[in-house]
This record gives C-alpha cells, sequence and structure tokens, in this order.
C-alpha cells in the first residue's frame, strides 16, 4: 500500500533523531510513520536493538522494538522504508525539496555507523 505524506517534522536534539512521515487516516485524522534513533541508551542495547526503530501509529507490536530500518530508497518523490518486520511506500510529492534534503541529512547522521542502506536516485 502506496500512503500519501502531508507533510514531515525533523527532530534532533543531541540524544534522539526523529524522522516522522505524517500520513492522513480516516480514523484519527492523522497517524505517523516514525524513524527514531536514540543515542542516549544506545550504549546499553543489545547489538540487535541499536539502529533507527520504524514504528507507525496503530500497528504497534511487542516487538517494535526490534524492529530496525534495513534500507530506505529515496527516489522521484517516492520513499520506500524496509525494516525487519515491514515495508512502507510513501508518496512524499507534497513535500518540499528542502525539507527532502533535510530528511536526508538527518538519514545520513542516523546512519553514522552503516547499520541500514540509504538509495538516493
Amino acid at each position: 500500500m502506496r500512503h500519501e505524506v502531508q507533510f514531515i517534522s525533523l527532530e534532533e536534539d543531541g540524544k534522539d533523531i526523529l524522522i516522522s512521515f505524517v500520513i492522513p487516516d480516516k480514523e484519527i485524522d492523522v497517524k505517523s510513520l516514525i524513524l527514531h534513533r536514540t543515542f542516549f541508551f544506545e550504549e546499553i542495547l543489545d547489538e540487535e536493538e541499536k539502529s533507527v526503530k520504524v514504528s507507525f501509529e496503530g500497528e504497534e507490536d511487542e516487538q517494535d522494538h526490534l524492529n530496525t530500518l534495513k534500507k530506505i530508497e529515496i527516489n522521484n518523490k517516492e520513499v520506500k522504508i524496509s525494516s525487519k518486520f515491514s515495508e512502507y511506500n510513501l508518496d512524499i510529492s507534497r513535500i518540499d525539496d528542502s525539507d527532502i534534503n533535510d530528511m536526508i541529512k538527518l538519514l545520513k547522521k542516523q546512519n553514522y555507523d552503516s547499520r541500514f542502506t540509504i538509495e538516493i536516485t
């Protein structure tokens, strides 16, 4: 399923980096697909838990802490996110190029240790 993204939210505070894709939802107005890396606690995590966590509002699972990002592809106003347990296809045609560039910069910071693949075409 392809989701149309209304806007993105980008946050970086020294402890966390969050990239949120806000998607319209008929039941709750909007929901967020979140890519979250917590540097602050990562040193105490098991090796398999270190990386960017992928969560989608309304699809919470007891293994969310293990749903890590494996690959993200960005091309022609589309984003494909592949994580350990799920895949998402996003239409980012409504997002400004400057916001997309800022998102890519944050993705690269989240991937400082090459835990996932970034493909940009």
